[in-house]
């Protein structure tokens, strides 16, 4: 018979201090303070309170989260959803109702490797002109 794998439950009484690294699933009904970091997928639901580093494939917010997100795949923030932070992802859903304060960066999948622009040089009006210049 095969193990099925767990993955990590903070209870909702529960307050940790320190890192939460697991290769399975994470979820958090309580508070941690300190790093949270999942190959698969994190879970922050309701009631929860995140003040650290989230890092996974996958994250999914219905809590609250302060601290910069990582998440590789795929980032959802659902309505009861706050995050006070930065974020990098490969695909960002805010719902109706979340709170988002903070700076996304989300891979342009046009870019190659050689050719990245960062964020921080990003000039919607300069844009825009390239846009107006390649229609005519």
């Amino acid at each position: 018979m095969k193990q099925q794998q767990v993955g990590t439950i903070v209870g909702s009484s529960v307050h940790l201090t320190g890192a939460i690294k697991d290769s399975s699933d994470i979820t958090i009904f309580g508070s941690v303070e300190g790093e949270v970091s999942s190959d698969s997928k994190v879970i922050i639901e309701e009631s929860s309170y995140v003040k650290g580093p989230v890092n996974a494939a996958e994250v999914v917010i219905s809590g609250t989260v302060v601290g910069t997100i990582t998440a590789k795949q795929r980032l959802e923030l659902n309505p009861s959803g706050i995050i006070k932070g930065n974020v990098d992802t490969g695909e960002l859903l805010i719902h109706g109702g979340a709170t988002f304060i903070g700076k996304s960066n989300m891979p342009d999948k046009k870019e190659t490797a050689a050719s990245k622009e960062s964020t921080e040089d990003f000039d919607l009006d300069k844009e825009e002109e390239k846009e107006e210049e390649e229609e005519s």
